[in-house]
């Protein structure tokens, strides 16, 4: 089973609802990870993350120290973005102290709509 992690902006009230559905239907709706502006979602995911990311998705996964060597950056600069990913799940620790990217896919959803008059 592939498996994809959604990444969106999303107001708290449009999280909660999801959330009610999937308890009320007892089904699986999906793995997200939601911002509550597009600032805060670009203040987190920066270009520097989502190349570390690409990197874990396209080499497998590494230790920090080789990661960094390949991405040609500072091992605690590295290790910083590493902690902020693992936060919001979309990094995880392999048993061989590896790190690597648990998803599949890596989807951003972002969408801008029409104000109903």
């Amino acid at each position: 089973m592939m498996r994809t992690v959604f990444v969106q902006v999303e107001n708290l009230d449009t999280g909660l609802e999801r959330f009610k559905r999937a308890w009320e239907m007892g089904e699986f709706q999906g793995e997200y990870v939601t911002f509550e502006s597009m600032a805060g979602l670009m203040r987190t995911l920066t270009p520097v993350r989502w190349q570390l990311m690409h990197t874990l998705q396209t080499e497998g996964p590494m230790n920090l120290q080789v990661l960094a060597r390949t991405l040609q950056r500072d091992i605690e600069e590295v290790d910083g973005d590493v902690a902020v990913l693992k936060e919001l799940g979309l990094i995880e620790d392999a048993e061989d102290e590896s790190i690597w990217v648990p998803y599949d896919e890596i989807r951003l959803e972002l969408s801008v709509r029409r104000a109903v008059a």
